[in-house]
């Protein structure tokens, strides 16, 4: 298991009188795992509001929009959102097929061990239709997916990568960090 933190700039919406925006925080800014990268991020969205506003009054002679804007000046708040993940499996992306595998010893922040789950996909429920290779799956994103442990299966070391520490490796095997296991069987390929 891992536990990772990440960080989001947010910007609050509001509902002006006459009725503009809406209320709530919305997600600005990509996650990161870097502090004073969320930090950086918060202050130029920060600025490039501030400049989109000075723009748009200084193009506008229409009132009720000069409100509103001098309303979102007025009320405009941005923060950084702290989250915790833990990751309790990984995913290995084939050219579009993805398999789950379970984290069985995390070795240090950049060595994991992983083992591969057994998985079986259903797609009973989804209309398939004549074409292509074999057929064709429509809506195959809503496939049924059941995952059991298979203490039997190899264990293999995936490392951290240098230059995306997101994205994990083994040989020339791409790998993702996941909360829960995932798998994806194309049947459309």
């Amino acid at each position: 298991m891992i536990t990772k933190t990440y960080f989001t700039v947010e910007a609050k919406v509001f509902n002006s009188p006459k009725g503009f925006g809406v209320w709530g925080w919305t997600k600005r800014s990509k996650e990161t795992t870097d502090r004073a990268e969320a930090q950086r991020l918060l202050k130029e969205e920060a600025e490039r509001s501030a400049k989109w506003i000075a723009k748009e009054l200084s193009e506008t002679t229409d009132q009720d929009k000069i409100d509103h804007l001098l309303e979102i000046q007025k009320n405009e708040e941005f923060r950084i959102v702290e989250e915790e993940k833990t990751f309790t499996h990984v995913s290995y992306y084939g050219y579009s097929d993805v398999h789950a595998y379970e984290i069985v010893k995390v070795i240090s922040d950049k060595t994991i061990e992983v083992r591969k789950m057994d998985t079986e996909h259903d797609i009973s429920h989804l209309k398939q239709y004549a074409g292509g290779f074999a057929g064709h799956v429509e809506g195959q994103r809503n496939q049924k997916v059941t995952y059991a442990s298979n203490p039997n299966a190899g264990v293999i070391r995936i490392r951290r990568k240098k230059n995306n520490p997101e994205e994990w490796g083994h040989g020339g095997l791409r790998f993702g960090l996941t909360e829960k296991p995932y798998a994806f069987y194309d049947y459309n390929f």
